[in-house]
This record gives C-alpha cells, structure tokens and sequence, in this order.
C-alpha cells in the first residue's frame, strides 16, 4: 500500500499597503504615539526581566519567590503592551525595525520598485529618509528625492518582505 504524498507547503501571497509621503506625514504623530507606547513596553519588560533573575539567584525564600511571582505579572503586562502596539504597527502596514530606539519601516514605491521610508521616533521631524528594499538598514536616502505618487498595493511573497494584508 503507497503511502499518501504530502502536499507541498504553498507561500501564501500577501499584500501591502504602499503610503505615500503626505500620508505617512499626517500619521506621525499617531505613528509617535505607538512607538512610544512600544518603547515602554519593551523597556518595562527588560527591567522586569533582570529583576526575576535577580531574584532567582541562590536559595529560594518565601519573599523571593513572592517578587518573582509579582515581577512575572508585571512582565506578562509588559509583554502584552508591547505586543499591542506591534499589531497595531503591523496592521496598517508598518514594520517595527528597533522598539528601543523607536525606528519603523513604511513601505512605499518609488520607480516601480519596493521602498522604505523611514521613520525614527527619537527623531524630532520623525522622518529620517527613505531606503529600497535591497538596501543596507543603515542606508538613509534624501527624502526629496521620493516623489509623491498616489498609494497602491505590491503583491510580494510574505517571507521576502515579512508583510502583513491589511484591510483599508
């Protein structure tokens, strides 16, 4: 008797929302807003961290164990903030790059090519530049240089881009 084949695992298409820069300027300050949120949940949860291992270092007391109970519900909340705000992020679009400083990824096109434009949190303007999709993360390009094109969607593979559907 043969054995059934298994199905090959499909890459399942998904497709992004592309901005433009007059809309991604106009959600800056919600765009502010989240990663700060994101920041503090992610600062809270490293304190949280260090702190049950402190805790858990030598021999267990009754108040050790008491504070690691504590310190893990406060990093289970700490935890879930961040984890908001990233899918809230992830939601519209935008990709969370570095949660300590702030920086996120909005996909844009220039050229009929994926782009990035870049966004910093720490960042007073908030937009630091713009980067192609094969770039270096460290490369900043002029925001000038972008032009403002209407927003459309880019069918890619979702592991190449790590992107998300969104609804609007």
């Amino acid at each position: 008797m043969k054995r059934p084949r298994k199905a090959k695992k499909s890459r399942r298409l998904k497709v992004i929302r592309l901005w433009n820069y007059p809309e991604a300027t106009r959600a800056t300050p919600y765009l502010k807003s989240v990663l700060t949120s994101i920041r503090e949940g992610y600062l809270e949860s490293l304190k949280h961290r260090v702190e049950i291992e402190r805790h858990s270092e030598g021999k267990p007391t009754r108040a050790s164990m008491i504070a690691v109970a504590d310190a893990q519900k406060e990093l289970d909340r700490a935890e879930e903030s961040f984890n908001e705000g990233h899918r809230e992020l992830r939601d519209i679009d935008v990709f969370l790059l570095d949660p300590l400083e702030g920086v996120a990824l909005i996909p844009c096109q220039k050229d009929d090519e994926l782009a990035w434009m870049v966004f910093e949190n720490l960042d007073p303007s908030g937009f630091v530049g713009w980067r192609w999709h094969k770039d270096d993360f460290g490369v900043r390009r002029p925001l000038e240089q972008l032009s403002t094109t209407p927003p459309a969607e880019l069918t890619s593979l979702g592991a190449s881009t790590g992107c998300g559907r969104n609804a609007t």
